[in-house]
């Protein structure tokens, strides 16, 4: 923390020297002939022109001579010996959106621009490499981060100073400021990239640790309990974010330990998501997070990210709680995927944008009147009065975010309606809001798909289909890895990052090989294809071979990747799950499945290594916690045989697999055991086969396994052995 305020403290006072900036010398006008003003650049267009990325086309239009990330801005900004300014943001960021209007579309921004500096402009989801590393600088610079992020660089790609939106008047004084301390104090802001570079380059120590014990884990949730908001549900703050692999770990506590705590905190927070502003009531699917503490007024954007993992989150405690309504919550967000952010081909986009027609959220919310209008005088009041829409409103101009906190008991007494008609008053109008929004502008639909996002979406609807025992989930599953399969997956045996109208683009990332790995592998456990395991024995042995390190855990770009400052090591859990520790729940999925107990002992080395780190970290490494939680086991692998019409082998299949246990690993085969293309990929399930005709279930702990049973209550018992639910 020392070092984080010194090089913050000397790149405020650089800055405050440099005060009012004159232009001074010029450098030699040849190094300066390239350079074109704003109105050159409105003629013919910037570098961003034909982007395959709908957020660089987004700028294309801009007078900043935008490039995209690449060679030709490298190598110019070397050439010329100009400092860098990089802008990275993705398509549905609102306030990427108001920089743009407020910044990047002015000319005597973009004169200044041109003139001092050669300006790439990034889309952080189709490389997460270099926005994590200058996210990382602007963190460290300023203490925080977000998008859209701003970043000078020198042409050696070190970043000197940092920051997110930034209003137009303090841009312009800001790009005087360093235009001048580029030409007159060059040395210093060198000095400071210098420090920050080699931060940044600085690789976490791991040493010879302990097993993760049960001590930690409930340490990590004795913590959680303290931070718990008690009020409004979730963990304390002035905003409210979902992150979901806290609560999957939470939820895995209690089903492990039937610690009543864990239960209370997964509970409370998600009848607080579900009914509150976070939840798209109307349409189905979360916003990102909300700008208040008790989840009303969310940031309107919808990523596909949030929504597969909590589909996913709400399905399984749905299973694991007895709980039929948060069950609908996670049927309904994967109905809303399948209906609304599926792109051409099959696989899912990437997020909706927080702005309808130039203006954040009015798709969304809606006034009495509107509600009333929708629905007809007769139900309209009271429909919005159970929505708590009101004529002050919750939101901006009178109008209101919907939520669902008003007990139907208070509207049936308020508008003498009976207890049965106020219950079912939202259900019964349901489409006709829906039918009335469809009229309004709607928010812009990034079709980019990305590989990493997809996996968590595959994952989403086979444990859909598990859960629900839904044919169409399986088949919105098997048609997105289908998908993947055809489009990101080269030729030469790489894996793209993502597609834009079904052309590949980009290097794919650990997390991309994790996610998919996961994905593919909840997919086997639906369907038994040898294929798809295959392929996610595959992703794994790829990731083994060009993003391990020799220290421990997995760098986050392959080891033949070109990236600013080098590779990075990125341990930790956020709004999407760490690469690292995905693989780690790969592993042991693997491992379950073929018997092979030496990748259980890789995962114990990995989470014994950081052990102590894990102690600090507490559900900032979520992730790797609930890895622990599944290696202390008993991890289970089911081989289900016989027909799958049958109702006696549905029957033993839905007990295996419907509760979503992370204890169970599951394999459907035929009655005749499996074929020799799936034992080939896992030899453990050999001599699995129906007993005198009868579907039978094994239950097996890495290939050691109890005599075989026909009867799902004594498959049911055999596999709460360790579990709770």
């Amino acid at each position: 923390m020392a070092r984080r305020n010194a090089l913050t403290l000397g790149l405020v006072v650089i800055l405050a020297l440099a005060g009012p900036a004159c232009r001074g010398q010029e450098q030699d006008m040849e190094s300066r002939s390239a350079s074109r003003t704003a109105a050159e650049v409105r003629r013919t267009g910037n570098h961003l022109v034909g982007s395959a990325s709908l957020y660089l086309r987004q700028h294309a239009g801009n007078p900043v001579d935008w490039y995209p990330w690449g060679p030709e801005a490298l190598e110019r900004a070397r050439a010329e010996d100009r400092p860098i300014f990089l802008s990275s943001g993705y398509s549905s960021c609102h306030w990427c959106h108001v920089m743009e209007h407020e910044v990047f579309e002015h000319d005597d921004v973009a004169d200044a621009l041109n003139r001092d500096f050669i300006c790439i402009k990034v889309d952080r989801e189709e490389r997460p490499d270099i926005d994590a590393t200058y996210m990382e600088a602007v963190q460290l610079m300023t203490g925080s981060g977000g998008w859209p992020m701003s970043v000078f660089l020198t042409p050696d790609l070190e970043p000197f100073f940092g920051a997110t939106y930034i209003p137009k008047a303090r841009f312009l004084a800001l790009l005087e400021q360093v235009a001048a301390l580029w030409r007159d104090r060059r040395a210093d802001l060198v000095a400071q990239a210098g420090q920050v570079a080699e931060r940044l380059q600085a690789e976490p120590t791991t040493a010879p640790g302990r097993a993760v014990s049960t001590d930690l884990l409930a340490a990590a949730v004795k913590g959680a309990v303290s931070r718990y908001d008690e009020e409004f549900g979730g963990f304390q703050g002035p905003m409210k974010f979902p992150v979901p692999v806290r609560w999957v770990f939470l939820l895995d506590w209690y089903r492990k330990t039937g610690d009543p705590e864990a239960r209370r905190l997964v509970e409370g927070t998600l009848e607080a998501m579900a009914d509150g502003g976070l939840y798209d009531h109307v349409g189905g699917g979360f916003h990102r997070y909300t700008v208040d503490p008790h989840w009303t007024v969310p940031h309107f954007e919808k990523m596909l990210y949030d929504n597969a993992q909590l589909a996913r989150l709400y399905l399984e405690a749905g299973a694991a709680l007895d709980r039929a309504d948060f069950t609908a919550v996670g049927v309904d967000v994967l109905e809303f995927l399948a209906r609304d952010m599926t792109a051409p081909g099959g696989a899912l986009c990437a997020s909706y944008d927080a702005d309808s027609g130039g203006e954040e959220g009015s798709y969304y919310v809606w006034t009495p009147a509107q509600i009333t209008a929708a629905v007809g005088p007769a139900s309209g009041p009271a429909l919005a009065a159970l929505l708590g829409v009101t004529e002050a409103g919750n939101f901006e101009h009178g109008a209101s975010v919907i939520t669902r906190r008003v007990p139907p008991t208070t509207v049936a007494a308020d508008f003498g309606l009976s207890a049965a008609a106020a219950a079912r008053l939202f259900a019964d109008h349901r489409d006709e809001l829906r039918s009335a929004r469809a009229e309004r502008t709607s928010p812009t639909l990034d079709h980019k798909v990305v590989t990493a996002w997809n996996g968590l979406a595959l994952s989403a609807f086979a444990r859909g289909a598990r859960a629900t025992g839904r044919q169409d989930f399986r088949e919105c599953a098997q048609t997105i890895a289908d998908y993947l399969k055809r489009v990101h997956h080269l030729a030469a045996g790489g894996l793209a990052r993502a597609s834009n109208q079904g052309q590949a683009t980009g290097e794919a990332v650990l997390e991309d090989h994790a996610l998919l790995a996961q994905g593919l592998l909840d997919l086997f456990q639906v369907t038994g294809d040898p294929g798809t395991l295959a392929w996610a024995q595959q992703l794994v042995g790829t990731v083994q071979a060009e993003f391990a390190r020799e220290g421990g855990a997995w760098y986050t770009t392959a080891a033949g990747a070109t990236v600013p400052l080098g590779r990075r090591v990125d341990l930790f859990d956020n709004v999407i799950p760490g690469g690292c520790s995905v693989m780690l729940d790969v592993m042991l999925t693997l491992a379950a499945l073929t018997g092979d107990a030496t990748a259980g002992e890789a995962v114990a080395g990995e989470l014994a290594a950081q052990s102590a780190l894990l102690a600090r970290a507490g559900l900032e490494m979520a992730g790797w916690l609930d890895a622990a939680l599944r290696l202390d086991g008993p991890l289970h692998e089911v081989v289900v045989a016989g027909r799958p019409g049958d109702a006696a082998f549905q029957a033993l299949w839905r007990t295996a697999t419907g509760s979503l246990s992370p204890g169970v690993v599951a394999a459907p085969v035929g009655a005749d055991g499996p074929s020799a293309e799936l034992l080939a990929l896992a030899p453990a399930l050999a001599g699995k086969t129906a007993v005198k005709g009868d579907p039978a279930a094994y239950v097996c702990r890495f290939g050691s396994c109890r005599a075989p049973t026909t009867n799902p209550l004594h498959l049911k018992d055999l596999l709460e052995d360790g579990w709770v639910r």
